[in-house]
């Protein structure tokens, strides 16, 4: 008798792609922008409105908190883009250059409250 040969097939097993919700990734973008918006509002108003004589502490610390805020809900949301279809999409690239732009105000913030 002949000895049959076969020749091994290798396989690579890829992960499974991450279904869930995107309730988190939204909510941590929503309260990232508020925080950061209030930021924006310490800084911008004029003297006599309210919480207008907070001082620089006040904003600064609000953008740093909204943009790490906005850079967690952003990354996770690209991932989540990124697994659903199985590949780079613009809205997963788009949504991973917002929250490294995030992170980068965050920590221009962070400088400058320690200068």
């Amino acid at each position: 008798m002949s000895d049959l040969q076969q020749k091994e097939v290798v396989r690579t097993e890829h992960l499974p792609r991450l279904f869930r919700n995107r309730t988190v990734d939204y909510t941590l973008i929503i309260v990232g922008a508020l925080v950061a918006a209030f930021g924006a509002y310490a800084y911008f108003v004029p003297a006599s409105w309210i919480l207008a004589d907070l001082g620089e502490v006040w904003y600064l610390s609000s953008w740093i908190a909204g943009g790490v805020l906005l850079t967690a809900g952003l990354g996770m949301l690209g991932a989540s883009i990124r697994d659903r279809s199985g590949y780079w999409t613009a809205g997963a690239v788009v949504s991973f250059v917002l929250g490294t732009l995030s992170l980068a105000g965050a920590v221009a913030a962070a400088v400058l409250l320690i200068i």
